[in-house]
């Protein structure tokens, strides 16, 4: 992993919600086929590793979860080593936010995963749903009729779970904003359109705002 990649990527000693996603030029946070990692790319994925390295939880929706269809969440042994010395968990734990609890239940995330995945739902889901979440899963339910996210955040908090990456979807991450439970955006910019490639050829930030021109790749 490149010091490029994940510099300024560590996590301060104190609660803290990172929101992390890639967009392209069009504003679309997927590519046609509906994943986002057909418009990411080798140093885009290092710095998503930078982020899940030293976070307790990766918050994602159920579209998200469907789309992406996530692997076990693991580290490697060098990886677990540096997480303990840190007095961590052995590897981020996946929290899947859903309120009607379809999800894909024979995807390997749910069983092989170094720790039980977080299933948090609303108190409308049926009770024939709750009784498809794999015992390998813990089912947390909200109080109300949906899961709103300064609840979420507590329930995290109180299972020591502090430091939280929100990787989505849109949906998602628009409810953590609302809520304004984010403390940083980690957001990549991705020349990725469809077919064609588009390099950064200038950036510069004002205030907040950051520009940048693209131009394609095939016209350099």
């Amino acid at each position: 992993m490149s010091d490029d990649a994940v510099s300024g990527l560590e996590w301060p000693e104190r609660p803290w919600v990172r929101a992390v996603m890639v967009v392209n030029l069009t504003g679309a946070i997927t590519g046609p086929d509906g994943r986002s990692g057909t418009i990411s790319g080798p140093a885009d994925r290092e710095v998503l590793l930078g982020v899940r390295r030293f976070s307790d939880a990766i918050v994602i929706g159920a579209q998200t979860m469907r789309d992406e269809v996530y692997a076990p969440l693991r580290m490697s042994a060098e990886r677990q080593e540096a997480r303990r010395s840190r007095g961590l968990a052995p590897a981020p734990r996946l929290v899947i936010v859903t309120a009607g609890l379809d999800l894909p239940w024979d995807a390997p995330a749910f069983h092989e995963s170094a720790l039980a995945p977080l299933i948090v739902t609303a108190s409308s889901a049926t009770p024939e749903r709750r009784a498809a979440v794999p015992p390998t899963c813990e089912l947390l339910v909200a109080p109300g009729d949906r899961v709103e996210v300064p609840w979420l955040i507590d329930s995290l908090h109180d299972r020591g779970l502090i430091r939280i990456a929100c990787e989505g979807g849109a949906a998602l991450l628009g409810e953590f904003a609302g809520a304004r439970s984010i403390d940083e955006w980690v957001v990549t910019l991705s020349g990725v359109v469809g077919e064609d490639r588009f390099v950064p050829r200038s950036v510069r930030s004002e205030d907040e705002f950051v520009f940048t021109r693209f131009t394609r790749r095939d016209a350099l």
